[in-house]
Formats: structure tokens, C-alpha cells, sequence
């Protein structure tokens, strides 16, 4: 017979979901992978009936009263799983029996490894190779652009200079200074695509940095109530607060403007559970804390949500589009995640996961 601790000590740092289930057909151990499997936390798969948890997946349920019955092991490669949530995601299934000192079946032991997740990891990281090499030639291409546009500042200040002494208008030359400025701005943003992202760390209160950029926020539009949602016993972080001042801000301004009037912007602070990293390329060892921005607008469409995160992608009549991907970026550097949500009605949600305890 084992012990819970011995369990525990074997399968915590699994990839494989793991599930013990006994001759009652109930789940008497899961481990955090499994837990990341259903999107349920531990408890809450603790006691459930095996049948249950696949109750869509004849082929499973029968091979699990197998392995109890004749305490033979069955197996299962890239199986494609058919109940909610796990539908569609492929699995390399073990169900094998557990005995007692007598030889006894009295539980059985699952363990499924998805096979997609590795095929979605691979993918992610092409895709993000692909978009550091494409920040590399942007920042190279804005290192070169920012020289000639230099020099053509300096022209139109003296050109401004010349005709400041004339009685002819010189309306013109302070328009394309405004564009150079505003071009210029667009560089240096294009600039923050290079590689890497230096990080200034210190130890701060969250909650103190969100309330300064809602509060901000308040200054500048009437029309929007703002909803705090805080976990005041979250702990301090360790991160670059300038930068994390550039995301939060970011994201609310653009709730602010995805809302409606009379609407509002929501802002929720909570410890982030491990099955929430389901699906995620962050680590499970480490604690996440899980910053929400809510708004009320018409979300975001399933053509563009792919497309959300890559620079000079917008879906505003008015943007450059690389303010996501900037954030997207930012949050990379803290190795946390940002990433979309859709929301339950109506509206969208963009979820940041940050580390508490740094690598």
C-alpha cells in the first residue's frame, strides 16, 4: 500500500496528469498536472467519479472498470480526448493497476501526457522566434531611419528660424515638426522590440501602482466607472515598475476607450491557481499572481484575437498598434504572460500572470 506522501513525492513535478482512482470509481489523488488538465483545482477534482471526468470517452470509462476487474494494463497512444474541457487535445494514455500485499486491484492509476501541448509549444516558440527576429530588423530599420530624420529636423528648424523672420507663414514647417515628433515617438516604440529588455527590479505594492494609473485614468474621462477587485493580501513583486507602469496603463486606457458611456472598467488582483496554467508555457514551480483588466465594450473578434499581440496589429481607427505588442513584450521580460480573454457576456478581458518569486 502507499501513502499520500509518497505519492505526492513521486508525481508533484510530473508533466503527466496523474489520477488514482479506486474501487468506488472515485478520485482519491490528483496531482498539479492533472489539476491543470480539467482547469479545476485539486480539491475540486478530489471525490469526483472517474466515469465523470470522461464521460464522453466510452473507450476510457471501459478500460478504467478493466484495469480494476482483471488488474491488467492498457494503453493508449495519441488518443483524442471527446469530453469537456479536455475535447479535442490528444493524449498518450497508461492506465495500470495498483495492488495490495495480497495482489489485490485496489486502485488504478492513470496518467495521460498531452501530445498537442508539445506540438502548441513548439509552435508558440517558432512564432516568438520569428517575432524577436522581426523586432531585430525593426530596431535596426528604426537606428537607421532615426539619422536622416535628424538631419531633417535640423533643416526645418533653421527653415523655421529663416521664415520667422519674414512676414511669410510658417504653419507648414511647424506641422511637419508635430510629424516628425510623432514618428519619432513611433521609433523609439519600435525600438522596444529589440532584444533584449533590460529590467530595472525593485519591490513594490501592485495595488499602489494600479490605483496611480486609475487614478489618472479618473483625471481623464468622466464617463467610465472604474471597479477595483484588489486581493489585499497579496505579497509585494519584484519587477521593473516603470515598465509595469507602461502595460497597466496601456491596457485600461484601452478599456477605457473599448467601453461604453456609463459603463465601466473593472481591475481585479488574486492569487493565480496552479491548474490555471493549463495551456501556458509558464512554470508550474513557480507562484503566479493574476492582474485582470475588465471592460464592457464589444470584444474582440475570433479573426483578430491571433493577430492581437503582433506589432503594428490594431483594431482602433486611430493606433500604430504596437502598444499590446510592446505589453506583450514588457510582460515577457518578467517571464509572466499577457494574454486575452473573452468575456463572460460581453466585453473582453486581458489577463497578466507575474512570477512573485523570481527565477
Amino acid at each position: 500500500m502507499f501513502t499520500t506522501g509518497q505519492i505526492n513525492s513521486l508525481t508533484e513535478h510530473l508533466l503527466q496528469a496523474v489520477l488514482v482512482i479506486d474501487q468506488k470509481g472515485e478520485v482519491v489523488y490528483c496531482n498539479d498536472s492533472a489539476a491543470q488538465f480539467w482547469q479545476k483545482d485539486t480539491v475540486r477534482l478530489l471525490g469526483k467519479q472517474g466515469s465523470a471526468l470522461f464521460h464522453q470517452d466510452d473507450l476510457i470509462r471501459e478500460k478504467i472498470e478493466g484495469v480494476l476487474e482483471s488488474g491488467k494494463i492498457f494503453r493508449m497512444g495519441a488518443y483524442v480526448l471527446q469530453t469537456p474541457p479536455l475535447q479535442g487535445r490528444g493524449a498518450e494514455i497508461v492506465i495500470a493497476p495498483v495492488r495490495d500485499k495480497y495482489g489485490r486491484v485496489k486502485h488504478a492509476v492513470i496518467t495521460m501526457l498531452e501530445s498537442t501541448n508539445l506540438q502548441e509549444s513548439q509552435a508558440r516558440e517558432l512564432e516568438e522566434q520569428l517575432a524577436r527576429s522581426l523586432g531585430t530588423l525593426a530596431a535596426s530599420l528604426a537606428h537607421e531611419i532615426q539619422n536622416p530624420l535628424s538631419g531633417v529636423r535640423g533643416m526645418l528648424q533653421l527653415l523655421e528660424r529663416d521664415l520667422s523672420k519674414t512676414k511669410i507663414k510658417n504653419t507648414s514647417t511647424r506641422m511637419m515638426l508635430a510629424e516628425l515628433d510623432r514618428v519619432e515617438r513611433l521609433l523609439k516604440q519600435l525600438l522596444l522590440h529589440s532584444q533584449p529588455m533590460p529590467l530595472d527590479l525593485t519591490s513594490f505594492d501592485v495595488h499602489e501602482l494600479l490605483n496611480t494609473v486609475i487614478l489618472f485614468e479618473q483625471n481623464t474621462v468622466s464617463n467610465i466607472r472604474f471597479i477595483r477587485s484588489f486581493d489585499t493580501s497579496l505579497p509585494e513583486i519584484q519587477a521593473d515598475r516603470d515598465k509595469l507602469h507602461q502595460v497597466f496603463l496601456n491596457l485600461i486606457r484601452n478599456a477605457v476607450e473599448a467601453s461604453p458611456v456609463d459603463s465601466a472598467v473593472t481591475v481585479r488582483t488574486r492569487y493565480c491557481g496552479k491548474w490555471e496554467l493549463a495551456g501556458t508555457n509558464l512554470n508550474p514551480e513557480l507562484s503566479y499572481l493574476l492582474i485582470s483588466v475588465e471592460d464592457e465594450g464589444s470584444g474582440v473578434s475570433l479573426e483578430q484575437r491571433n493577430q492581437l499581440f503582433k506589432p503594428l496589429f490594431t483594431t482602433k481607427n486611430e493606433g500604430h498598434g504596437l502598444g499590446l505588442s510592446i505589453s506583450h513584450r514588457l510582460i515577457q521580460a518578467h517571464k509572466g504572460l499577457l494574454r486575452y480573454s473573452p468575456g463572460n457576456s460581453v466585453g473582453a478581458i486581458f489577463q497578466i500572470f507575474l512570477p512573485h518569486q523570481q527565477l
